[in-house]
């Protein structure tokens, strides 16, 4: 009998410790050049390695080569914020 208690004690830790979201939501994984916790985690001008225009974590953006349309939208309304962990274009 407690053999069996034991089994079930241990199933239902497993079972537990699976549905704990860890992470992103739907547990997605992020690109570490997209993670950020909060808005000043994120910045816009090129990407440090391809020198593409690129809106992502601060540590893989260089922000002394910018890309105005791409980083600001051609009438100013768009602004580089933190979204759910993921650095995102937003409209202001």
């Amino acid at each position: 009998m407690m053999k069996r208690f034991v089994i079930f004690l241990a199933i239902a830790a497993a079972l537990l410790f699976g549905c704990v979201q860890t992470g992103t939501p739907n547990n997605t994984t992020i690109s570490p050049e997209k993670y950020c916790v909060q808005d000043s985690d994120c910045a816009c001008g090129v990407h440090i390695v391809t020198g593409d225009c690129f809106a992502g974590n601060a540590q893989y953006v260089d922000t002394s080569k910018q890309c105005p349309d791409f980083c600001t939208g051609i009438a100013g309304n768009f602004r580089t914020k933190c979204v759910d962990n993921v650095c995102t274009g937003v409209r202001v």
